[in-house]
């Protein structure tokens, strides 16, 4: 079963990649931060969706080999943006410990695909903590000379924790959307919120406000002093192709 998940996810085109952009928004307007990189599995299979994708790999403990397929179609699919944009992988933490020699392999590879590793931010995601942190850090630290900026993916639940700043020493913050959503009427929320924002400062580090689609919650955020964002409200993610034949101009529906 092991074999012939990774050989059908292997097979050209069973991977898709689109780009949700995070922009920063202020008083001058928006403008593109980031984009991120999302993996679609193949169509009209159960894998389509990512969650069910990667729950299956975890639970047949082939996280890391699915990891680097996807970080290869990424950055064959970066190659073909317009422009230079900054671009946001997901990676779980693990696999930067079970892959020998991770970062340079990672390093590599955006050399093959021609992408400058100053171009690139690694979101760690994990429902866990199995992994080595001394080789974790040390992985971190060797990206991190090259360029790379890290990024802690779904801050406020599951593994993105305390600890996991402490450990990871991340660039960026990236807020769950679970914390975001309805943040504008939930003094709890904006409690956390306000927190993270203050960690943030005192870390050096940039907090991003995904999952945000209604301009009450985006209000709310932008007084808190978030103003990179992520979500439905600027519009959805899409291929590369659909992305180099728009505009470059992020007015509230990507239109």
């Amino acid at each position: 079963m092991k074999g012939n998940m990774i050989d059908q996810l292997s097979a050209p085109g069973a991977i898709r990649i689109e780009f949700q952009p995070i922009l920063t928004v202020d008083a001058s307007g928006t403008t593109l931060y980031a984009y991120e990189a999302l993996a679609r599995g193949p169509r009209n299979t159960s894998m389509e969706r990512p969650d069910v994708m990667f729950e299956y790999a975890r639970r047949k403990s082939v996280e890391a080999q699915i990891d680097l397929i996807c970080i290869t179609e990424v950055l064959a699919a970066t190659a073909t943006l317009p422009g230079t944009p900054s671009i946001s992988i997901n990676l779980h933490g693990s696999t930067m410990t079970n892959v020998p020699n991770f970062a340079e392999t990672f390093i590599a590879l955006a050399a093959t695909h021609g992408v400058a590793p100053e171009r690139l931010m690694l979101e760690i995601v994990e429902h866990r903590a199995p992994w080595s942190m001394d080789i974790l850090r040390a992985t971190l630290e060797e990206l991190r000379g090259s360029g790379i900026r890290i990024a802690l993916d779904d801050l406020g639940v599951a593994a993105s924790n305390y600890r996991m700043i402490v450990d990871c020493r991340p660039d960026h913050l990236k807020i769950d959307r679970y914390i975001v959503s309805g943040c504008s009427d939930d003094p709890y929320r904006q409690a956390v919120l306000r927190s993270i924002v203050t960690l943030a400062e005192s870390c050096n580090a940039i907090p991003i406000a995904e999952g945000v689609e209604e301009q009450a919650d985006l209000d709310a955020i932008l007084d808190l002093g978030i103003d990179k964002v992520q979500g439905w409200i600027y519009g959805p993610s899409l291929p590369a192709s659909e992305i180099a034949n728009r505009a470059t101009n992020f007015e509230r529906t990507l239109a």
